[in-house]
């Protein structure tokens, strides 16, 4: 049976809106950014994979000192979608093995050049960590996807596409202002046309 636990309505709503806070993109994008964090990820040099790209690491270590979330860290980078420098995440990362960071993640946008952190974008107000392990749900039932809720932007952010490729379970998630409910399934975002804890 599936178990959808009744806590988006309540994140949603205790949250404190901050819309428009970070840089969106568009969804094909999201999507792109999520499949690709979790791809190099998973490789030894997450990306540094060049003087120039190791110089944009540093430079976004540098920028994030001081605002990371109690948690460990990997440090990987992407190309900007738009070309004109680089993304450095910073990847929360659990203490425990099967921990999967689904908020807490930071994302730092880097010239061309490596040398400055144009902008630091906190990809959350707060950490949540899921054990994909363990399986919360009463006897007789089995969890078959997260549901969580986003206090910034108006749409999921690419750290949720990589968290659901981690887990391998869909995540579902509500953004702030409006509660839009979205589905992260497979590496992909979908509009699932519903709201929550409104009535349309």
């Amino acid at each position: 049976m599936r178990i959808v636990p009744l806590i988006v309505a309540i994140l949603l709503f205790s949250a404190t809106a901050f819309a428009g806070e970070i840089r969106e993109f568009d969804i094909k994008t999201i999507e792109r950014l999520g499949n690709e964090l979790t791809q190099v990820s998973q490789t030894r040099d997450q990306g540094a994979s060049s003087p120039v790209k190791k110089l944009a690491r540093k430079t976004a270590i540098a920028a994030l000192n001081g605002r990371l979330f109690n948690i460990r860290y990997d440090d990987v980078v992407l190309d900007d979608p738009d070309g004109s420098g680089f993304l450095v995440y910073a990847l929360g990362r659990g203490r425990k093995r099967g921990d999967v960071v689904i908020h807490g993640h930071f994302r730092v946008t880097v010239s061309s050049e490596g040398e400055k952190a144009e902008r630091v974008d906190a990809l959350s107000h707060s950490v949540i960590i899921d054990n994909k392990n363990v399986d919360p749900s009463p006897r007789g039932y089995h969890r078959v996807d997260f549901v969580t809720s986003q206090s910034v932007g108006t749409r999921p952010v690419e750290t949720l596409v990589y968290a659901s490729n981690l887990m391998k379970m869909p995540i579902i998630v509500a953004t702030l202002p409006d509660g839009r409910i979205w589905e992260i399934k497979n590496g992909i975002l979908k509009d699932t046309g519903k709201f929550a804890g409104k009535q349309r």
